[in-house]
């Protein structure tokens, strides 16, 4: 990760400002698709200079930096009800979250455990042992309207899986969810005000083992944490 720079603190950030993190594929869609549908002020971010130049023309501002850093540094300008978007290849809120409380809390990501896989429909292993979940196993089009019935099977999905993971129930593990909320067909974001409030949640409760995840009513992914305070830590 690279080293903090004071120049990219921001101030006086708009309520309605939308942060989209990472630039790639789905960043670039993103802030194509949203520079049509809103007038929100619009910011990308990523450490890649060539990607980013692929915005050009679009009605964003581009800021060379790591997404996730870019967020812990700018957090206390942030407004609760600013949008970020994920666009990177890994849980954005798990990786803000272990370096926003890095400070006073050991966050040790460990394996999500084997036996939550038959509550859930289809899973497979993302990146650093976050687990991927989802309704279909198949690639959605992308530009899906989270119908209550499926666009391909004509299925209906009985329990948004945001509702399904957020009552999941397992021995030693607490739960909590982030929900990811359409922004427009096929593309979804979380207030800045859901990461405070997962890490509110995480330091109130008791030290111990929980399962983070971020879903919308079809996809999602899972994160097993253990929590300890830094105190704590030192003394064992």
């Amino acid at each position: 990760m690279p080293k903090s720079d004071p120049n990219l603190i921001l101030k006086e950030i708009p309520e309605d400002a939308i942060f989209i993190i990472g630039a790639g594929h789905f960043g670039n869609r993103a802030a194509r698709i949203l520079s049509q549908e809103s007038d929100a002020p619009l910011f990308v971010v990523d450490v890649d200079t060539n990607t980013l130049s692929q915005m050009k023309g679009l009605p964003a501002k581009t800021i060379v930096y790591d997404g996730i850093l870019f967020l812990v540094e700018n957090y206390p300008a942030l407004n609760p009800l600013n949008t970020i978007v994920p666009a990177v290849p890994l849980h954005l809120a798990f990786e803000w979250l272990r370096c926003h409380l890095g400070m006073k809390f050991v966050i040790k990501k460990i394996s999500v455990p084997e036996e939550i896989k038959h509550l859930l429909p289809y899973t497979w292993l993302g990146s650093e042992e976050s687990l991927l979940v989802s309704y279909a196993d198949f690639v959605c089009p992308d530009d899906c309207p989270e119908p209550e019935f499926c666009t391909v099977t004509g299925e209906r999905r009985e329990l948004p899986l945001h509702d399904l993971l957020s009552h999941l129930d397992l021995l030693d593990f607490r739960v909590h969810v982030i929900r990811s909320h359409q922004l427009a067909p096929g593309l979804g974001g979380y207030k800045v005000g859901d990461l405070k409030t997962a890490a509110e949640k995480l330091i109130r409760d008791e030290a111990g083992k929980w399962l983070l995840g971020t879903a919308c009513k079809c996809h999602g992914i899972l994160t097993a944490l253990e929590i300890r305070s830094v105190l704590e830590h030192d003394n064992t």
